[in-house]
């Protein structure tokens, strides 16, 4: 078998394990929207980050829970001792006494004030567990930028060893050509050895591509879960979406990004625990109903009987300044919260800016790479007239078809650059979701 039939053959198989891996391929071609919805719906970190706002769901809970009464039992039974002034009234030898021991109580208390801590408290709580929402739709966002670019990766891969491929049969027909003519004396050694060293240029170019291509299916399986089930459809980004300019942009991340939205969630519930820290310089108001039953020998204390409905008062201080050291606290982790906001703030702008800078640029090269590649196929095309004139050699053809397969490759480059980027501009916004219609504009969790 020649070699270049057996490296075309060798590169398809390789080709078709990468993509099949003992998976039967489907007809239809794996949609970049099925890609996203897969990895969004099975990564782990999306699964800790429900779990997370489970917990605050929880918690939530346990603060409303301090609005309702407490009810208690209580039972104690055992061996006790007595010296006291019922012992030592009827005991005339010791003055003392031992005694079975029985008693048993219940209460009910229900708090009445509390400084309103219960209250900002309970309301901290749920801005927390509104934060872990969006917390949520933080990482689905940074997750679906993430299967995108594993997505095009995988696509642009097999795209370039499609290509690869189909230029390599043309350019072991013109390598065959020219040393056929240099058997019949039409051409001499350095033209053999200039056609090989393109063909090897090919060959190494398209070992690099098959490599990009098994580290791109490893992007991809880890980030959507499973290997890519079929070749995979070049998608239509939604335009649509996208603002005019950057600044635009900025403007919608400001009030939708994810991000900042939960960092919002975080200095208000920075606000409340603020609030609820300066609750404890009140007293804790409570009613109370009880009923206690004791039973011991009359040498100790005999049968005794207590039942109360009663309002008590607890006022507790602490001198050594622990109240007002919590409320310190809370104030720096509520400002701790706004500069968190402001510095995320300013990444996201820039992220924004570089996306936008990265979608100009791509635009700029693909316009000159289409220029070039139409000059080189206007130079061809001239100059497969001019070979069939004998004007130009086999070798001129060659070097003229090289380049322009190289100026295509670039035009195709770059406009997987500019697909990429645009998905970008979406994420860094905090749309991607909502434009690839994968998610609501916010999650409850209730």
């Amino acid at each position: 078998m020649p070699f270049h039939s057996s490296f075309l053959v060798r590169t398809s198989l390789i080709t078709i394990l990468l993509l099949t891996a003992g998976v039967t391929m489907p007809a239809q071609a794996e949609s970049l929207e099925t890609a996203v919805e897969a990895a969004l719906n099975q990564h782990p970190s999306v699964s800790a980050a429900l779990a997370n706002r489970d917990a605050l769901k929880e918690t939530e809970k346990e603060a409303k829970s301090d609005f309702y009464p407490q009810f208690n039992i209580n039972a104690t039974g055992g061996r006790v001792y007595g010296d006291n002034s019922t012992s030592r009234g009827l005991s005339v030898t010791r003055g003392a006494g031992y005694s079975w021991l029985w008693e048993s109580g219940t209460s009910l208390s229900q708090p009445l004030f509390t400084g309103f801590e219960t209250t900002h408290r309970l309301d901290a709580a749920e801005a927390r567990r509104i934060g872990a929402n969006f917390n949520i739709l933080d990482i689905r966002e940074t997750l679906g930028l993430q299967a995108v670019a594993a997505y095009i990766q995988v696509l642009q891969a097999q795209d370039a060893l499609t290509r690869q491929q189909a230029y390599a049969t043309k350019m072991n027909d013109y390598v065959g050509r020219i040393e056929a003519m240099l058997a019949q004396g039409g051409a001499d050694q350095s033209m053999v050895v200039q056609a090989r060293d393109i063909k090897a240029q090919l060959d190494s170019a398209v070992i690099g591509t098959q490599g990009q291509l098994r580290s791109a299916i490893a992007a991809y399986t880890q980030i959507v879960g499973h290997i890519p089930e079929s070749t995979l459809a070049r998608p239509v980004p939604p335009l649509d979406k996208i603002p005019a300019s950057a600044e635009e942009a900025i403007n919608y991340a400001r009030t939708h990004h994810p991000t900042l939205r939960q960092l919002t969630m975080k200095e208000k519930a920075g606000s409340f625990d603020i609030q609820a820290e300066n609750g404890a310089f009140f007293p804790d108001v409570n009613s109370e109903l009880s009923y206690l039953k004791r039973d011991i020998d009359d040498v100790i204390g005999g049968e005794a009987t207590d039942a109360r409905a009663v309002v008590r008062a607890n006022w507790n201080y602490e001198v050594g300044g622990a109240q007002e050291a919590r409320v310190r606290a809370a104030r720096h982790r509520k400002s701790e919260a706004i500069a968190q906001y402001q510095q995320a703030e300013r990444e996201i702008a820039q992220q924004i800016q570089i996306a936008y800078s990265d979608r100009k640029a791509a635009d700029e090269q693909m316009r000159i790479q289409r220029d070039r590649m139409n000059l080189n196929k206007d130079l061809l095309e001239t100059q497969q007239v001019q070979f069939e004139a004998s004007r130009v050699n086999i070798l001129q053809l060659l070097q003229t078809e090289n380049a322009l397969f190289n100026a295509s490759f670039a035009l195709m480059s770059g406009e997987y650059k500019l697909l990429e980027s645009q998905y970008t501009i979406l994420a860094s916004m905090g749309g991607l979701q909502q434009a690839l219609n994968l998610a609501p504009a916010t999650i409850n969790g209730k």
